[in-house]
């Protein structure tokens, strides 16, 4: 692929299972140094990671020869096995586009989730960023739980 030239910025979030406040205190900064060394590992580079008690955000360039939905599943899976019975991921994840003019933005929303979420409720800011990226809200995907009948 030398001839590959790709820019792809994503912003990516993803709770933990059933919005269980789990990343708090010293396993925090563990947890997100973990998850940069995954993500790192998988060849991509982290531009912004953060989030609150329940869920994580990322923002990074996603290399062309990896697939969305191989970085994530790797890089949860990576830091639950890291984590042991401590952490447990919810199903899926949100990923976004961003903007080349728009990362400093989008880094800095990343940066500073404690602030933001002082103001708005996770389930909020779900549907804001499924609204803004002209999605459809599922109810696994906005409230957190998964029930047979959001599988369809």
């Amino acid at each position: 692929m030398s001839h590959t030239k790709a820019k792809i910025l994503v912003h990516m979030v993803f709770a933990t299972h059933e919005r269980t406040p789990l990343i708090v205190g010293d396993f925090k900064p563990d947890l997100h140094a973990c998850m940069a060394g995954a993500a790192r590992e998988l060849g991509t580079f982290v531009h912004a990671l953060g989030g609150v008690d329940d869920h994580c955000h990322l923002v990074f360039d996603l290399p062309p020869k990896l697939a969305l939905a191989d970085f994530a599943n790797q890089l949860k899976s990576n830091t639950s096995r890291w984590a042991g019975s401590k952490l447990g991921w919810q199903r899926g994840y949100g990923a976004f586009s961003v903007n080349h003019a728009s990362l400093d933005r989008a880094i800095q929303y990343v940066l500073n989730q404690e602030g933001h979420h002082r103001k708005q409720t996770f389930r909020d800011e779900l549907a804001e960023f499924l609204r803004v990226h002209g999605m459809d809200a599922d109810t696994e995907f906005i409230d957190g739980v998964f029930t047979p009948d959001s599988a369809a």
